[in-house]
């Protein structure tokens, strides 16, 4: 007597395709269509290796578990476990200033100038947002509030929630 017929073959998960480039980077650094090319394809590079390692990363987490569920614990297991996941770590973490360099060499002069300009105006961000949260500025729209940050009283509460 046969078996069950298997059922129908299920594909596996899609992965998405590459993610739209923003637009305003694109406008603000005037980035041509083989630089966005360039620094998509970097990134993509970079998301499968990165992928590979945190898979790793979750198996020595499932072993950590593992080892903590063992009476007694076997410390030596357990700190194996654990420089593996800060090397994961400092691995990509590495890996990542790598790409952030071999993107910033997709760049002409004037567009790594306009990336240090950005890069300025990155600093003042928790200066803002302190002078937001004394009422000096107003907060940021369309990121939620920062912490600290006083909701407006033009802008009351409703019941049914912000």
């Amino acid at each position: 007597v046969p078996g069950p017929m298997p059922g129908p073959v299920m594909p596996g998960p899609v992965m998405p395709g590459p993610a739209q480039f923003p637009m305003a980077l694109r406008l603000f650094l005037e980035l041509t269509e083989t630089q966005v090319a360039a620094i998509q394809q970097a990134n993509a590079d970079f998301d499968r290796l990165a992928a590979q390692r945190q898979r790793r990363m979750a198996q020595v987490q499932q072993e950590i578990a593992d080892e903590m569920a063992k009476d007694p614990v076997d410390p030596l297991a357990l700190g194996l476990r654990y420089a593996e996941m800060v090397s994961i770590w400092r691995f990509l973490e590495g890996e990542q200033g790598r790409l952030r360099d071999k993107v910033r060499q997709v760049l002409t002069e004037p567009q790594r100038a306009r990336l240090r300009a950005l890069e300025e105006a990155l600093k003042l961000l928790p200066l803002y947002y302190e002078a937001a949260g004394v009422n000096l500025l107003a907060p940021l729209r369309g990121f939620g509030l920062a912490p600290g940050v006083a909701r407006p009283q033009s802008e009351p509460i409703s019941p049914e929630g912000p």
